[in-house]
């Protein structure tokens, strides 16, 4: 075999091709540059991608979490309505109660000053009758009155 002698020097050029070395590579530069703006297009266009799924993932959550927080704020107010109407159904209650605790003791009071007035009744009714039996004059045998004059 022969050897073959390595230089850096730029091979001469075929006939058929350009004359300068330098635009003799360029072929080959210009069609990797062109894989190259591919690749890099390709690049960014999974970037792109990539961003907008991360700012769709983004959105999606801040969604669920503000949905999350309106639900939450929904329960709270709610929950809220259903202690104020517990309350204010308690409140009732208990003024019905003490409204009817009320009347029950002013039915008690009112009985037993009924019952005071009949014993007074009863006693001035007893005193009047002891009154009138020492004045009038006791009625004999025979049925007369006796000797008192009125």
């Amino acid at each position: 075999m022969s050897n073959i002698a390595k230089s850096t020097s730029p091979v001469a050029p075929a006939a058929t091709e350009s004359k300068d070395w330098t635009k003799a590579s360029m072929p080959e530069l210009q069609s990797g540059s062109e894989d190259e703006s591919d690749v890099l297009d390709a690049k960014a266009k999974e970037h792109h991608r990539r961003k907008q799924v991360k700012r769709e993932e983004k959105q999606r959550r801040e969604e669920a979490e503000r949905r999350a927080c309106e639900e939450a704020e929904v329960r709270v107010r709610e929950e809220a309505e259903r202690a104020k109407a517990e309350a204010e159904r308690k409140a009732k209650e208990e003024a019905e109660r003490q409204a009817r605790e009320q009347a029950e003791k002013d039915r008690a009071e009112v009985q037993r000053r009924a019952a005071e007035v009949t014993a007074r009744q009863r006693a001035l009714a007893q005193e009047a009758l002891k009154k009138r039996a020492r004045e009038e004059p006791e009625v004999g045998p025979s049925g007369d009155w006796s000797n008192e004059v009125r």
